[in-house]
């Protein structure tokens, strides 16, 4: 059920926040795939939770539309009184929050359960999907293959229908990506839009955002999250509410971002395939061109110094507890030099000044999320240095953190071996409404896809 149909159910009493909670919890612990979608579940804190929301429905006074609705929590975003271990054998001994982060609060604040939290791959690092901390997270599509990272575990369970709704983060696609190998929807909103302290070295990267199987669960979780807080300064911007019917809307789309990108034949022809079902039913399309030579490259150059920055404080001790394949690219960014760095930045900073012509002409544009269906695990446990940059094969989600820019993953339909494929859309920086709409409006067409 969605989160409307919850919310009705338990107006009706034809359900109850307990009981919907306590099967769900059920059905995780039953869990016969091996999905390994949580790192923490807290039975008894989020009975205590649908309890109280059952007394407000029982009482006439229910808080609003996530009041009872089961929510998970990713393990990079702050929880009292459970710790934020980060997918990391490292933070074992870190102290645990004692005060949830701003978006953890504002879900509370709305009435929602907040039941567990979700496995992330070792500090997001990459899009893989899994950690030394709890293992592999499997894709509930096909177990054998990756759910996709770093939101690995919110995007399973909201697939498997563990509940209707998951917060992640996204730094590089961590929310999309995922969304998209699982066939869910995931949305990413403008920078800032979802409160997300405190500063890492990623933070001018990092957003957080929601992970949902409709875009209408999206908007109602987006309406409770989206409020400034004291502690993000860049949270605090007046929202936009203004959207416009897409057939009023000039939309782009490119297959292309990195020009080395290989596109898997069954993404490429699904592209096509909804283009055209859009242009029949009367939007307007246009292609546009973003292929730049290099530009995983330059990427991971700015990647690399980043991922050195995170730990180079830290005692060699808790440094070496990190896994082999962070360690290495914690050694890349250790060897790099100033020059390599400064020309990644220049390669990003040139590439954002022809996006943000594109968007000058366009008000929506159109790519895959990911350049192919879900992988075969085993994942990050198996590359080799030469395989660390995943940027070389999924170069459509981190242009939009680096330019602050909405965007969401939308599911439309598989590939002939049954995997999800996902549609990427993104909007102008503050136009996450109009991202919203848009998506909804087109829904139904896209749903004839799967």
């Amino acid at each position: 059920m969605n989160i409307d149909q919850l919310h009705q159910a338990f107006s009706r009493r034809e359900l109850s926040p307990v009981t919907v909670l306590e099967t769900l919890l059920d059905e995780i612990e039953a869990d016969k795939q091996d999905i390994n979608a949580f790192v923490l579940i807290d039975r008894e804190v989020a009975l205590e939770q649908a309890r109280a929301s059952e007394q407000r429905f029982a009482n006439g006074t229910p808080i609003g539309p996530l009041d009872g609705i089961p929510v998970s929590v990713k393990d990079m975003i702050a929880v009292r009184g459970w710790p934020n271990r980060r997918g990391s054998r490292a933070t074992e001994h870190d102290p645990v929050p004692a005060k949830d982060a701003p978006s953890v609060a504002a879900l509370r604040a709305a009435g929602a359960v907040i039941f567990g939290k979700t496995t992330s791959t070792e500090f997001g690092w990459t899009i893989m999907s899994s950690n030394p901390h709890t293992g592999v997270t499997r894709n509930p599509v096909n177990p054998l293959h990756s759910a996709g990272g770093s939101s690995s575990g919110a995007a399973a369970h909201v697939a498997k229908g563990w509940g209707p709704l998951a917060l992640g983060s996204d730094a590089g696609g961590s929310v999309r990506i995922p969304a998209a190998l699982c066939g869910v929807v995931g949305f990413k909103p403008t920078y800032g839009a979802i409160p997300s302290p405190p500063l890492s070295a990623f933070a001018d990267f990092a957003h957080q955002g929601v992970i949902t199987r409709t875009v209408a669960d999206a908007q109602v979780a987006f309406a409770s999250l989206s409020k400034g807080h004291y502690s993000d300064p860049c949270s605090l911007f007046q929202r936009s509410f203004e959207s416009r019917p897409g057939k009023y809307l000039k939309i782009g789309w490119c297959d292309r971002i990195d020009a080395d990108d290989v596109i898997d034949a069954s993404v490429d022809q699904r592209f096509q395939e909804v283009r055209e079902k859009l242009s029949e039913q009367g939007y307007w399309l246009e292609r546009v061109n973003l292929k730049t030579e290099g530009f995983a490259h330059s990427i991971w150059a700015v990647w690399v110094a980043r991922i050195f920055e995170s730990f180079q404080s830290w005692p060699d001790e808790k440094r070496q507890l990190l896994d082999s394949a962070l360690l290495r690219v914690y050694d890349e960014g250790a060897a790099i030099d100033t020059a390599s760095v400064s020309a990644g930045r220049t390669a990003l900073r040139d590439f954002h000044n022809r996006l943000n012509a594109v968007f000058g002409e366009v008000d929506i544009l159109l790519t895959p999320t990911t350049s192919a269906p879900a992988p075969q695990l085993p994942d990050a446990s198996a590359c080799t240095p030469t395989e660390l940059n995943w940027f070389a094969g999924n170069s459509f989600a981190f242009p939009f953190n680096m330019s602050h820019q909405p965007g969401i993953s939308m599911p439309v339909g598989t590939s002939p071996e049954g995997l999800p494929i996902g549609l990427q859309i993104v909007g102008r920086k503050y136009a996450d409404q109009q991202v919203l709409s848009f998506s909804a409006e087109i829904e139904p067409i896209l749903n004839l896809f799967t």
